[in-house]
């Protein structure tokens, strides 16, 4: 295919024309590095190609970009990217991340566990599940629990005492309590152990739930 003009356009691209109309646009670093000529005839299989490069390029510089930001899991990443670039490219992006150390799916299951444990207080079901809608499969985040000593029925204790305790006066209250502390990840026999000690606490206090 004859190239006849090669100009730039916005978004460090490089738009390949034929007769004014657009062919194919590319990132700008990769259009010098191939010294691409207007007046010039191109296989079409040559300019496929270098858009594949292209694509790939312009999904790692994106991947990258979104990285400044926040953490990603690895399927949250591909998702994300996505949505401006075809799958392979996407995927390719993910790959390089991976490797760079970048991305890690170890470490993001380690750093999203220590912030549903500290800050959502949940327990080890929820986390599990809340880790496997981010794309971390079960091994890795069975792996990364370990590295967290979590003592449910203290946890639940905690939360009863600072979050549940004006739910505890009546029947009705504890069994909402339930409800949520189940939503919440953690087991019946735990939960009902937390409850237990918490009622002898108060018993042994001599005050009513707050």
């Amino acid at each position: 295919m004859l190239i006849t003009e090669i100009k730039p356009q916005k978004g460090h691209l490089t738009g390949l024309y034929s007769d004014g109309e657009l062919i194919v646009s590319l990132d700008s670093e990769l259009a010098a590095e191939k010294n691409l000529k207007p007046m010039r005839d191109y296989p079409v299989e040559e300019l496929q190609a270098l858009l594949a490069q292209s694509q790939i390029r312009r999904a790692k510089s994106k991947a990258l970009y979104l990285l400044e930001f926040r953490d990603y899991s690895s399927r949250d990443l591909a998702t994300r990217l996505h949505k401006d670039f075809d799958a392979d490219s996407a995927e390719a992006a993910v790959e390089y991340m991976t490797e760079i150390g970048a991305i890690d799916d170890s470490r993001y299951a380690e750093n999203m566990i220590r912030h549903l444990i500290n800050q959502k207080h949940y327990g080890r079901r929820r986390i599990i599940q809340e880790l496997g809608l981010k794309g971390i499969d079960r091994d890795t985040a069975e792996t990364a629990m370990e590295e967290f000593e979590n003592d449910e029925p203290d946890a639940i204790l905690d939360l009863l005492q600072k979050k549940f305790s004006r739910d505890l006066r009546d029947d009705k209250g504890i069994r909402r309590t339930i409800a949520s502390l189940l939503r919440y990840g953690y087991e019946m026999g735990d939960i009902r152990d937390a409850l237990r000690t918490y009622a002898e606490s108060v018993e042994e206090s001599g005050d009513e739930c707050d």
